[in-house]
């Protein structure tokens, strides 16, 4: 519903089932995050981009291939141009947001690992007191799993690092990246690029303490 929006800036991030299945006008860049493993496959990813845009409208299509896809990526380059053609063209991404988007990506992914852990915990012992419930018998807290807190003393220090990682987080994603800190003058070279770019995309970035607002504001609605 977000991609539907005019003027939405909004990420999807989804497996190959939305390769056939997306037809949407506002789609203007696929990303392909792992290489596809068939041809077919790729063009049906990239194939996103081309859903009634506009005659004058352009697609892009980037691939982040690791040493280990390669090979796979050279037989869709071929494919795709012809024979012998290995690449489909070099993205240049400016070191400095590859910096900062990889500082933000080691953060959510200390998050990412603490919530599957949680996760799986509650799943467990969700299916235990199911099962319990359905047998009719009592069921001893002793046999419940245990979250990161219950476990020894390093796992309550991952718990801790990922609740920290998610405040860092949360701060860093509250600005845009800026290609470029402000120094002592202000007419260093892509300066007032950066400038630039950061106020383009000012509007679209989440503020946290609008979200938690609009959240409570939701459950005052329906209470």
């Amino acid at each position: 519903e977000s991609l539907k929006t005019p003027k939405s800036r909004a990420i999807v991030v989804a497996t190959d089932v939305a390769a056939r299945g997306l037809d949407i006008a506002s789609v203007s860049t696929v990303i392909h995050y792992d290489v596809a493993r068939m041809v077919d496959t790729f063009i049906h990813r990239a194939g996103r981009t081309a859903r009634g845009v506009g005659e004058k409208a352009v697609g892009t299509s980037i691939s982040l291939v690791a040493p280990a896809e390669e090979r796979e990526h050279h037989k869709i380059c071929e494919a795709v141009k012809g024979s012998g053609v290995r690449t489909l063209g070099q993205v240049h991404v400016d070191g400095r947001l590859l910096s900062a988007a990889q500082e933000r990506v080691s953060l959510a992914t200390k998050i990412v690992a603490c919530n599957d852990i949680e996760s799986q915990a509650t799943k467990k012992n969700k299916w235990l007191r199911d099962a319990a419930e359905e047998a009719g018998l009592e069921l001893d807290d002793d046999m419940m799993e245990g979250g990161l807190l219950d476990g020894d003393q390093r796992d309550r220090q991952r718990f801790l690092e990922a609740k920290r990682a998610k405040i860092q987080l949360r701060e860093l994603l509250a600005v845009p990246i800026r290609k470029q800190r402000f120094g002592k003058f202000l007419s260093g070279a892509g300066l007032q690029d950066a400038i630039a770019t950061e106020k383009e995309v000012k509007p679209y970035v989440v503020d946290p303490s609008s979200a938690k607002r609009k959240n409570r504001m939701r459950k005052r609605a329906r209470a």
